[in-house]
């Protein structure tokens, strides 16, 4: 029996604010209300999601995900948003990849009991991934000051 088997949704939710910090990586499914384009004929994706922040209310979180490619169909001046982050460091990852730093992605908690957490950035990467975010011309002050950032 999963922990998850035993609590409804506002316990799972609570669960969630108590346990994710900022740093924790999940994989978690995603689709295009997270903000993730699913491949053709698919409806969801897989991703390595990076939390940065929390809603005032507790129902989003804000965080970034990890590609293992650039997409070459971005225009430059967006592909220079995304950092390198090497396999040897975060043995999580199944090869070196990157994260996409060009616009803030949403999570919520109350699917709590269906991510996968696999590790930590650690603090170093951590602020520069905040510090290229928060550089984005893709993104706003006001997005990003929702999650305290």
């Amino acid at each position: 029996m999963k922990i998850s088997d035993a609590l409804n949704e506002d316990e799972l939710s609570r669960l969630a604010i108590h346990t994710v910090k900022v740093g924790d990586v999940y994989e978690i499914t995603m689709t295009e209300a997270n903000g993730i384009k699913p491949k053709a004929g698919d409806s969801s994706r897989d991703k390595y999601f990076v939390v940065l922040g929390f809603d005032s209310t507790g129902i989003a979180y804000g965080g970034v995900i990890i590609n293992s490619q650039i997409n070459k169909n971005l225009p430059a001046h967006l592909r220079m948003y995304h950092m390198p982050i090497k396999h040897s460091k975060y043995p999580f990852l199944r090869y070196d990849s990157f994260v996409d730093c060009v616009r803030l992605k949403m999570a919520y908690p109350h699917k709590f009991d269906e991510w996968n957490f696999l590790g930590a950035i650690d603090d170093y990467d951590l602020e520069l991934i905040i510090g290229t975010i928060k550089e984005s011309p893709a993104e706003s002050e006001e997005h990003l000051s929702l999650f305290g950032l």
